[in-house]
């Protein structure tokens, strides 16, 4: 098998237009003029070299004048190109340029005067000055004026003094001497080509290099002009995500109203139909924007070291109630586990196995569970499900997959949790394993590393289940918009709930003062008038009912900031637009 290499010719029209860029001329001068600092010490020690030669055959002041000058040139050279902080003018060019050529012909000037005083020694002089004239031009490669002129200048004077021996039969004349001059000047020619290709071959390179880091530029600048615009998408679908939750979330609740009213009426299926459709939506706008935020990469973890129980106790407090309507039983085991990554995106990622968990298991229940492994600590959810074939349990984790829904019926959800579980893993580099087991049911496995004990405060209380109280319920509503408030107060009448409702942190305190009866629970927006937030307003309430009233933030917006600042005030974070039932649940919880 042949194989050709593709030199390129001397002098391409390539490689003209690579030494025109100016920034491939600026590289190649700076290199020519730090190879021109190294041709200098050739120079002098070739010229030391020469002149001890001649010496030792005889005597000749001739030498050391000639070495001398050659020396006092280098010297210049070394000065004129010592490292400057700034770029070489025009005029630097052309005086260092000047200086070699100098430099260059005095040098050349050596053969004629020590040949015709040292006619035997014709051969050892011929090639100590071709030697040194090998070693000095390749270092001044990436200049080609340079390589002219130390080239020609060094080497010319050598053939000119061996050629006219040869033919006028004087010193140094010798049956040598035609030979040696046929040779210098093949010499001559091999190096000139060899420099000039190389010095092609150096600007082609830079050309080429330059060109890369264009790319790799106009490459960056696309990538972030694409980052920009799913920045900008990502706000917009948040932006607008929030704006259409609003009445959405004021829809749910007149439609739960309505549901209550029209109770052992006709006209009922055509409510449920309404609620099971804003439903849909609802799950719909939450799980798009939750995927949307992931895959533009805006969702950043803030690991911390903190105890699993907190979550399992949030967990038990979102789904016990469902787990209850639908006959299952649901179990927590914390065992006293300390774990190190982010709380927010941990609980979305268990809450999301949790909820697919008791929509497909029939019968029997659902545990979570934190064991020691060998890797760290496994959160387990264990259910008792129809389980997963072997060749689909890859497939569940893609979007809108579900194995027994081929109809797409939105009752049994959309098939985007396990989806969104599986980046949120991705994104805290938690390892995500599934086993499971054909009419038998299925364990999925998060494995999260061990956090340090001794960082965490052990005072805080291990149970899992939330507190029971008694009694009737007094819920103070905060938002600012008149419908969501109608219908809230509306939706919980029938429960026999007190719903005070106000529309400002002022007004919610004022009422908190006068209201004959404690306050059991604060519901409240997050964004409220006059740049008021809804983690404002529980502060202010509690201030007059006491830090342990419990407080839930509803909001359109999933932030992950948001998220944070919610739980480290410890609200509970419901998403609009709320479901009634999830509301409704939470209520009957609190009465217990």
């Amino acid at each position: 098998m042949n194989s050709t290499a593709t030199v390129p010719e001397p002098d391409s029209p390539d490689a003209r237009a690579a030494r025109a860029d100016p920034r491939v001329a600026a590289v190649l001068y700076r290199t020519a003029l730090a190879g021109d600092r190294r041709a200098v010490l050739v120079t002098i020690l070739g010229s030391f070299f020469v002149a001890l030669l001649v010496e030792r055959r005889t005597f000749s002041h001739v030498a050391w004048v000639w070495c001398a000058a050659c020396v006092a040139l280098a010297a210049a050279r070394l000065f004129w190109n010592r490292p400057r902080p700034f770029a070489p003018s025009t005029v630097h060019r052309r005086t260092w340029l000047l200086l070699l050529f100098g430099a260059s012909l005095v040098w050349g000037v050596g053969p004629p005067l020590l040949l015709l005083e040292n006619p035997s020694a014709v051969m050892l002089l011929t090639g100590m000055f071709l030697a040194a004239t090998s070693l000095s031009a390749p270092l001044v490669v990436a200049w080609r004026a340079a390589v002219y002129l130390s080239l020609i200048p060094a080497l010319a004077p050598l053939l000119i003094t061996l050629t006219l021996g040869s033919l006028v039969g004087g010193p140094p004349a010798s049956t040598n001497s035609l030979l040696l001059g046929s040779l210098a000047g093949a010499f001559l020619l091999v190096l000139e080509r060899l420099t000039m290709a190389q010095n092609d071959a150096l600007a082609l390179l830079l050309a080429a290099r330059f060109h890369n880091e264009d790319l790799v530029q106009q490459l960056r600048s696309q990538v972030e002009v694409a980052a920009r615009a799913n920045q900008e998408k990502t706000r917009f679908v948040a932006s607008a995500a929030h704006d259409l939750r609003q009445p959405l979330h004021a829809l749910g609740m007149f439609c739960a109203t309505l549901d209550q009213r029209l109770q052992d009426t006709p006209e009922r299926p055509l409510v449920r139909n309404m609620m099971n459709a804003i439903e849909s939506l609802e799950e719909s706008f939450g799980a798009m924007l939750d995927i949307s935020r992931l895959d533009a990469g805006v969702v950043q973890p803030l690991p911390q070291t903190f105890p699993i129980r907190d979550i399992f106790r949030r967990l038990y407090q979102q789904f016990g109630g469902d787990a209850e309507s639908r006959n299952l039983a649901l179990r927590f085991r914390a065992t006293h586990r300390v774990v190190r990554s982010d709380p927010l995106l941990l609980e979305r990622v268990l809450a999301n196995l949790v909820q697919n968990a008791l929509r497909y298991a029939r019968t029997g229940g659902v545990l979570v569970a934190a064991r020691r492994s060998r890797s760290g600590v496994a959160l387990e959810v264990w259910d008792t499900g129809p389980g997963i074939p072997e060749e689909k349990q890859e497939m569940i984790f893609r979007e809108f997959f579900q194995i027994d829904n081929p109809g797409r019926d939105r009752s049994r959800g959309l098939g985007m949790g396990l989806a969104i579980v599986q980046r949120i893993c991705l994104l805290l580099g938690h390892r995500l394993d599934l086993r499971s087991t054909v009419g038998k049911g299925s364990v999925f496995r998060v494995i999260v590393p061990i956090g340090d004990i001794t960082s965490v405060d052990a005072t805080i209380p291990e149970a899992t289940l939330p507190a029971r109280r008694l009694g009737t319920v007094t819920v103070l509503l905060i938002d600012d918009e008149r419908a969501i408030r109608e219908a809230t107060r509306e939706l919980l009448r029938p429960m026999h709930v007190d719903v005070i409702v106000a529309g400002t942190i002022s007004e919610a305190v004022e009422l908190a003062k006068g209201s004959s009866a404690p306050i059991d629970m604060i519901l409240s927006d997050w964004r409220l008038q006059d740049e008021e937030n809804g983690v404002q307003a529980v502060r202010a309430v509690r201030a007059v009912t006491g830090e342990a009233t419990p407080a839930m933030l509803v909001t359109g917006d999933t932030s992950t900031e948001l998220l944070k600042t919610a739980h480290q005030n410890g609200l509970v974070v419901l998403h609009k637009p709320l479901q009634p039932k999830h509301l409704v649940r939470l209520i009957k919880h609190l009465r217990r």
